[in-house]
């Protein structure tokens, strides 16, 4: 039997096996859904850089469930559907390595092989440990050694040396916000008030990980209380609001993003939403004050925004539908004269 997708190797190798993109941020992508992506019948979600940034964890079924994990960079069509060629040359050189046996000890020989395709890459370690912390928590393992010594640190920062803190028990904190109201008012009432390099670290694995609703709202107000500076720290401003970027779209944060766009939104805002807060730029009338801004405001960074943004299907037929409007911004349609011009 021919083996084309990676669902059907792993459920023939009889393994059960959770998917999550890397690629933007961390997120979780069900198996019908990658299924349906692999079948080619719905482009892929949240392309980057032309590519599915994928962590594919798969145990067998049978037994003690030992999980394994790849880290796979497979590259997409100008449409966002997957390439399937790429696809079959991964499965023959897993293959090549593994045999029918998914569960196999590979050799470092063989490691290093595998690693050699073009098809796999290594997570950056925030993201690396933002995973493993939502992955333990989904299978029910037990935290890492360095989660109780972040919770310490927490309950009274000034008795505690942060620099013993793990990049590790800071995401596994993150990623027990969303469940756990005691953890998540005890960070509350101490995060705006840590230390820069504590505070920065659990600002970034908060960006992976959905918040409670009130540490959403303390976030988005911190931002307030940052605006009112004389000279506002605008990479501040877009750490805040990066943070928010894992918890569902809020009346809330759909207004201070239409608020900072406003105001003369910074690079580090407008990276920002690009990168980790694409769905807040769904809403047509937000999507072209961002572009206009971008435009008019950041042009060496126009081109390459436009293409990851156009990239992304839920903000793709919004785009196209408005590249012959013309109520368009000037500077806006000057841009997207200049970039179509180049294309040709």
């Amino acid at each position: 039997m021919q083996i084309d997708t990676l669902s059907e190797f792993l459920a023939q190798a009889g393994t059960e096996f959770r998917l999550y993109d890397l690629g933007r941020r961390l997120q979780p992508l069900s198996n019908d859904d990658f299924a349906a992506i692999e079948a080619n019948q719905r482009p892929y979600p949240w392309p980057l850089q032309h590519h599915a940034w994928l962590a594919v964890c798969y145990w067998q079924s049978q037994g003690q469930a030992q999980p394994y994990v790849w880290f796979l960079k497979l590259p997409l069509d100008e449409r966002g559907l997957f390439n399937n060629g790429a696809v079959k040359h991964f499965l023959a050189a897993l293959v090549e390595q593994l045999g029918q046996d998914v569960s196999a000890e590979l050799s470092d020989e063989q490691q290093q092989r595998l690693a050699q395709t073009p098809f796999t890459f290594q997570p950056s370690p925030d993201k690396l440990a933002a995973f493993h912390a939502r992955l333990g928590l989904s299978l029910n393992l037990p935290a890492s050694a360095f989660f109780n010594g972040v919770c310490e640190y927490l309950q009274d920062p000034k008795q505690q040396d942060w620099q013993q803190l793990g990049l590790q028990g800071i995401a596994d904190l993150a990623a027990r916000l969303h469940q756990n109201t005691e953890l998540s008012q005890l960070l509350a009432s101490q995060l705006l008030t840590l230390p820069t390099q504590v505070k920065d670290a659990l600002l970034t694995q908060c960006e992976h990980q959905p918040l409670p609703e009130p540490l959403t709202h303390l976030l988005l107000n911190a931002i307030n209380s940052e605006l009112e500076h004389a000279a506002p720290n605008q990479e501040r401003i877009a750490q805040l609001l990066r943070a928010t970027a894992g918890s569902p779209k809020c009346a809330e944060r759909q207004q201070k993003v239409a608020s900072l766009l406003a105001l003369n939104p910074s690079q580090p805002v407008m990276l920002s939403l690009a990168a980790r807060l694409w769905q807040d730029l769904a809403d047509e009338t937000v999507l072209i004050t961002y572009l206009a801004q971008l435009a008019e405001l950041h042009s060496e960074l126009f081109n390459g925004l436009f293409a990851e943004l156009v990239s992304i299907p839920a903000l793709r037929p919004l785009i196209l539908g408005n590249l012959h409007n013309n109520d368009l911004p000037p500077h806006l349609k000057r841009a997207l004269g200049s970039l179509f011009t180049g294309v040709r």
